[in-house]
């Protein structure tokens, strides 16, 4: 008797857990007074739109491809839709997990990671549905406003810290302090050499 007990409450435990996977709460949602974010993992390579990726035969720009870089979905990236070299070109975001995921659509991660992230492309609407901010409240189908393909093509190793599409809060950083803190987030002087520092948009 004393198993079946046992089991139905572990069970029980296990079925609370499963509706405890998302952190982030209200509209829009925040986790600890700071707005939240859905991320993906992605790899890409190339440019970006923000003409940060290799565009000779010397990996001219190649940090573009190794570095710890973000696509932002187009509500971010530029609210207006107008441009492919978005308000949002260079400026760098901190991100920290909160422990949440998206049920069968990631995996649980320790909360309180963080990790600074420059924005060097867009995730557009109308090729993934993470990135796609519809309707009056403006969220994706998940419920977030915000979104964030993170680059992990070559030597981020977002994989093996166990980020796989974790939940997390956002927030603007200073790219120079996330390049002293870890080498792999591009500095300001690196965002010189994109295409889109010429513009005017940053």
């Amino acid at each position: 008797m004393m198993k079946v007990y046992l089991t139905a409450l572990l069970l029980s435990l296990g079925a609370l857990l499963a509706e405890a996977q998302l952190k982030c709460t209200g509209n829009p949602r925040k986790y600890n007074g700071k707005p939240c974010a859905s991320t993906t993992l992605y790899s890409d390579g190339r440019m970006g739109a923000c003409g940060c990726g290799p565009i000779n035969s010397n990996m001219q720009f190649r940090w573009s491809s190794h570095g710890l870089v973000a696509a932002a979905n187009q509500n971010l990236f530029d609210p207006s839709g107008g441009t492919w070299c978005g308000p949002a070109c260079g400026k760098c975001v901190k991100l920290t997990t909160t422990g949440g995921f998206v049920k069968g659509q990631g995996q649980p991660i320790r909360e309180g990671q963080s990790k600074i992230f420059m924005i060097t492309n867009n995730c557009p609407s109308v090729w993934l549905s993470w990135c796609s901010q519809r309707g009056q409240n403006g969220v994706n189908q998940y419920g977030y406003a915000a979104h964030f393909e993170l680059e992990n093509g070559d030597h981020q190793v977002l994989g093996r810290m166990g980020w796989w599409n974790p939940e997390v809060t956002w927030e603007y950083s200073n790219c120079d302090e996330g390049h002293t803190q870890d080498g792999r987030t591009p500095s300001n002087f690196m965002y010189q050499q994109c295409q889109c520092r010429h513009t005017g948009k940053k």
